[in-house]
């Protein structure tokens, strides 16, 4: 049977001591488990505090906890390597997610300008 687990569960797998590892391991020799990329969104998000190394983490998770998806999955991979480049993690998901996707983002963010990602300009222009 194929469950669907949250961000809890990957926390659990992530950190060294959590009181809820041992029903996760269990649960993954029980379960086919899958999430979603905001799952990966959270991690994250819950970096700073346990101070994962981010990018070896979320490929191994992958491969225990995987996404719906190729291109799910690929969002993931991706918004990780920008996340560890420098940008906030919701600014990685939406830059990963319009990269996987094929288009441009438009936004006042330049962050996008140092990836593969097309920026166009949100902010206004001096031309009219």
């Amino acid at each position: 049977m194929t469950v669907y687990v949250e961000t809890d569960f990957l926390l659990a797998l992530a950190k060294d001591t959590d009181w809820l590892r041992r029903s996760a391991e269990d649960a993954l020799k029980e379960y086919n488990v899958e999430t979603a990329s905001f799952s990966y969104l959270e991690l994250l998000l819950a970096r700073e505090r346990y101070e994962f190394d981010s990018v070896p983490l979320v490929a191994n998770l992958l491969e225990l906890v995987p996404v719906r998806n190729e291109e799910e999955k690929q969002v993931v991979l991706k918004a990780v390597n920008y996340y560890d480049g420098g940008m906030t993690p919701f600014d990685a998901f939406h830059a990963a997610t319009a990269e996987t996707r094929g288009m441009d983002v438009l936004s006042s963010e330049k962050d996008y300008e140092e990836i593969q990602v097309e920026r166009l300009p949100l902010e206004p222009t001096d031309e009219k």
